[in-house]
């Protein structure tokens, strides 16, 4: 069994505060266990830091289900979490916070 998780956010898509959407999906093997969808709080300047906030909701709510699921003796390595926005993934693999991220 296996946790997989996809994230996605539209940047902007409320016209009259331009606050973003966050998404997210998580499945366990391939039935949905949990998603949301939900307006983010600040309002963010591009298209990657709307997905970096959805992917970091998203990544809570793995880590909460990961707990959970533990307790009930499922192991889990890797959780994949998938998301369209290639500035986004580089912006979570890269450990070091520069001044423009």
């Amino acid at each position: 069994m296996a946790i997989t998780a996809y994230a996605d956010a539209d940047h902007a898509g409320f016209q009259d505060t331009k606050r973003s959407t966050s998404g997210s999906a998580q499945f366990l093997g391939d039935k949905l266990v949990s998603w949301s969808s939900k307006k983010q709080q600040s309002t963010a300047i591009s298209t990657t830091e709307a997905e970096y906030i959805a992917m970091s909701g998203c990544c809570a709510q793995i880590l909460w289900m990961r707990s959970q699921l533990t307790d009930y003796g499922f192991n889990f390595n890797k959780i994949p979490l998938y998301c369209d926005n290639r500035s986004a993934i580089a912006l979570c693999c890269n450990n070091v916070q520069h001044f423009r991220s």
